[in-house]
């Protein structure tokens, strides 16, 4: 990708298109709600990913890598590398490798991919607007509410956004030069944004459009296009043998699960993102997207626009019956669209207003569009786990197991992770006591497990400290039963810790408590079985702080 990346810099205009875009890309970094921002459930997952496979570098278990990933989940209970592709993983492990771990530079890999969207964006409107103009297209799609909000989250909504803008990039300027590396270049973006996640897949159609536009019916007759399908078609292929395994959860998703708000067969589904794009592009994104409404019917009769604005326009359709089709409905996902909106709004920006006024037009709307999103769509900062996960780790005894429980235990994993204690092991009260179908709505089985038997399996698992949300699901027996077991004399609650979002918004988890059990003893040396329904599987193996436990 390095090589795309320095061939589209230097089409948006470098260093006048890339430092401003750069700069840009930093400040939405720098303004992250880190170290506290971990929002989404997903994302302290996404970033124990980046953790696993660095720490796989390190100890490279060649001989048993299945049994070595089983004991490294059933010891940091917070992984989604299994159902999802590797590819953002692995372009955030030299990250991990060189600064270590933390939701800073989790986030890193994430800028990274911003700033190849913001450039992708820059090199598709240079030719029309010149590099100022390209510059304030790439600042207004970044600055959209919904790309500013997820940037700054360490989610796969940005980089897996970064890769079909990319592919557009390059497969518009193989239109405009017939350069055959450009035809390469935007058919691996199109494989590294399904191999990044699965929603990328909309953009696939991108290539053969591009290859219609340019050759017409005799398309398939040319050797470089004939090719490209070809490496598209290998790349795709284990592509889909991994998401028949892994992803049925992704799929079922796709396909409508039953607690989603908006079914495909609704006709609200098909006009969700029209009504909801003043919210995720911003007002100057809606301004320029009118622009292009009103100009469209002369736009579709200017020749020299033959090419480039079927494509856009492909592009648009391409994301937008994809996320109206498939049950996805949330901002996140349809920021998909803000780009090729973007593209095409500024197309008629450059065909209504003459140059140099055209670029000087779109830098200000990008400046403006920019600083709106920098500012006003900030994501909040959730404060209290790290703080719990840092005492429980300072207290917690040698070889212990911290038992955790709440909306957010992923991020109390993360945060006990990169605390530096390495003889301990977390364990999920979810996993001990339920069986959840991906998230409560989808349906709970639970555990028939007696207070005495909760109880005891605490004292063989080792639990020593235990970070627990206050009254967590206790509408469920079992976990009633739980918090009746932490209340007993079998415990001592040493703190409660205020969960807060800054700025305010409503939260479901409002208080963490810490206990510390009474009698401790050293987690039995046998190994721990755990369900994880979204594969269909029970894994079992040895958590880390097994091998060598003692008091």
């Amino acid at each position: 990708m390095s090589a795309t990346l320095r061939a589209t810099a230097q089409r948006a205009g470098r260093p006048a298109g890339a430092l401003p875009v750069a700069a840009a890309v930093l400040a939405l970094w720098w303004t992250a709600p880190a170290p506290d921002g971990f929002l989404w459930a997903d994302a302290p997952r996404h970033a124990m990913n980046a953790v696993l496979l660095a720490d796989a570098l390190r100890e490279l278990p060649l001989f048993h890598p299945v049994q070595w990933v089983f004991d490294y989940y059933l010891t940091w209970p917070a992984l989604t590398v299994f159902f999802y592709p590797p590819l953002f993983y692995l372009a955030s492990l030299p990250f991990v490798l060189l600064f270590g771990v933390s939701e800073s530079v989790s986030l890193l890999p994430v800028a990274l991919h911003a700033l190849v969207l913001g450039l992708a964006v820059a090199a598709i409107l240079r030719p029309l607007l010149g590099p100022s103009g390209a510059v304030g297209a790439a600042l207004l799609v970044l600055g959209a509410p919904a790309i500013a909000f997820w940037a700054r989250q360490v989610m796969l909504e940005i980089p897996s956004a970064a890769f079909p803008a990319l592919a557009a990039a390059c497969l518009l300027a193989w239109l405009r030069e017939q350069r055959p590396r450009h035809l390469w270049a935007g058919t691996a973006a199109l494989a590294a944004g399904i191999w990044t996640k699965l929603t990328a897949v909309y953009a696939l159609p991108l290539l053969p459009l591009a290859a219609w536009l340019a050759l017409g019916p005799t398309a398939l007759r040319d050797r470089s296009v004939r090719r490209a399908h070809l490496l598209l078609g290998l790349l795709v292929l284990p592509w889909f043998v991994h998401q028949a395994l892994f992803g049925r959860h992704n799929l079922a998703n796709l396909a409508g699960a039953g607690d989603l708000v908006l079914q495909p067969s609704e006709l609200a589904s098909w006009v969700f993102y029209l009504l909801e794009l003043p919210r995720m592009g911003g007002v100057a994104l809606v301004l320029v997207a009118i622009l292009f409404l009103l100009r469209a019917p002369v736009l579709l009769r200017d020749a020299s626009l033959g090419r480039e604005l079927p494509f856009l326009l492909g592009w648009l359709l391409f994301a937008w019956l994809f996320f109206s089709f498939t049950a996805l409905k949330e901002d996140r996902q349809g920021l998909h669209l803000l780009p090729p909106i973007a593209a095409l709004g500024f197309v008629a920006l450059a065909r209504t207003v003459p140059a140099p006024w055209a670029g000087r037009l779109a830098l200000l709307l990008g400046v403006v569009g920019f600083l709106q999103g920098l500012l006003l769509a900030r994501p909040p900062a959730i404060t209290g786990y790290r703080d719990a996960a840092a005492t429980a780790a300072a207290l917690a005894r040698p070889g212990s197991t911290v038992l955790v429980a709440g909306e957010r235990d992923g991020t109390l994993v993360f945060w006990l992770k990169a605390s530096g204690r390495q003889d301990l092991a977390v364990l999920r009260a979810d996993k001990l006591l339920l069986e959840v179908e991906a998230r409560r709505t989808l349906g709970v089985k639970e555990n028939l497990a007696s207070e005495e038997e909760i109880a005891q399996r605490l004292a063989r698992e080792g639990v020593d400290m235990v970070v627990a949300q206050a009254d967590f699901w206790t509408d469920l027996s079992v976990m009633a039963r739980f918090e009746r077991v932490l209340r007993s004399d079998r415990f001592l609650e040493l703190d409660r810790v205020p969960i807060r979002a800054v700025p305010y918004r409503p939260l479901p988890d409002q208080e963490l408590v810490l206990y510390r059990a009474r009698d401790w003893r050293p987690p039995e040396p046998v190994p721990l079985r755990v369900k994880i329904p979204l594969l269909g599987l029970e894994i079992e193996g040895l958590p880390r702080n097994r091998r060598a436990s003692g008091p």
